[in-house]
């Protein structure tokens, strides 16, 4: 487990590494305003897909402007992924009623089918760690298939899975708690991701588990300190490509609403960052912890066509 530590800031005061971060608006903001949508990529170059009303539209982002780009072979609104804007994977979302295993890649201009998640049925708001379309872990989420009996869940589920060379590996080990509307976009690295907060049958989560890989269907899970506010409501944001030792958490809705809440983890500590500029849910993250984009997202009444850059002094 990586740590990334503290940094002393002033008369002795703590912080998050290279923290708190700050929020400034992008310059522009995409075409359509969406909900549920998935961002892959970073703040300086990414590529936006799927969203509510199972959206096939896509946008790329250079670092200053949003343009059309190829559509999604298959519309779906609250997938996952990431990777970087020439080589990213979006990963299950519901299509239709249904969820869907089906993951595509995207070369920088074209979509294309890549090799789809192992469960039946497929998965929504999984926690994602993606470093390209070869590389990428998918962990939990909702799962629409069969009656709930065995590993027909239809409800949230403990299965992930790690891709390697293009190809999905499921895991021999479950997830500690099986959660959906988990924190969402960039939660570590592939082989060292986390997955915080969402909910569950049993209601809000504040959890915060980390998942090492070793090799194969092998690795470890370790419990990590639970984030300070459940933002499991409703889906929330994530930061951080190197480790699960190293996050930022935003927006998602609590138990009084929706939320503009931003934490930050390092070292085993939860921090409280500069909020989001405006409270919404939906607004998946894509990025490092210190150079992240977020667009769109539900305000509790209507959609909106926002981007925020996130950047902090340490970035991981």
């Amino acid at each position: 487990m990586a740590q990334f530590g503290y940094q002393i800031l002033g008369f002795g005061s703590f912080t998050s590494a290279g923290g708190p971060g700050t929020w400034a608006n992008a310059g522009d903001t995409i075409h359509t305003a969406l909900g549920s949508v998935a961002v892959l990529g970073n703040g300086s170059a990414a590529v936006i897909g799927g969203g509510h009303s199972d959206n096939s539209t896509c946008e790329d982002w250079n670092g200053s402007a949003f343009s059309s780009t190829d559509s999604l072979t298959t519309g779906r609104r609250s997938a996952r992924g990431g990777g970087t804007q020439s080589s990213a994977l979006i990963i299950g979302g519901q299509a239709g009623n249904p969820t869907t295993a089906s993951v595509e890649s995207y070369d920088g201009s074209t979509w294309s089918n890549a090799n789809s998640l192992n469960i039946a049925g497929g998965t929504t708001t999984p926690a994602t760690a993606v470093e390209d379309d070869n590389n990428a872990w998918s962990c939990s989420g909702f799962n629409r298939n069969g009656t709930g009996s065995g590993t027909n869940y239809n409800a949230e589920h403990p299965k992930h899975e790690i891709m390697r060379s293009g190809t999905w590996t499921t895991q021999g080990t479950d997830a500690l708690t099986a959660r959906y509307y988990i924190a969402g976009g960039s939660c570590g690295s592939s082989g060292n991701g986390a997955s915080v907060t969402g909910q569950n049958s049993g209601g809000n989560s504040s959890k915060n588990e980390e998942y090492t890989f070793s090799s194969g269907s092998s690795g470890t899970w370790t419990t990590n300190t639970d984030i300070t506010t459940s933002v499991g409501s409703n889906a929330s944001g994530c930061f951080g490509k190197t480790s699960a030792d190293d996050l930022v958490v935003f927006c998602g809705r609590t138990s009084g609403g929706t939320t503009a809440l931003t934490q930050e983890y390092s070292a085993g500590t939860w921090t409280a960052g500069n909020n989001y500029p405006v409270g919404v849910y939906g607004n998946s993250g894509g990025g490092q912890t210190g150079n992240g984009l977020s667009v769109g997202g539900y305000d509790g009444s209507s959609y909106t066509n926002a981007a925020y850059i996130f950047t902090r002094a340490i970035s991981t």
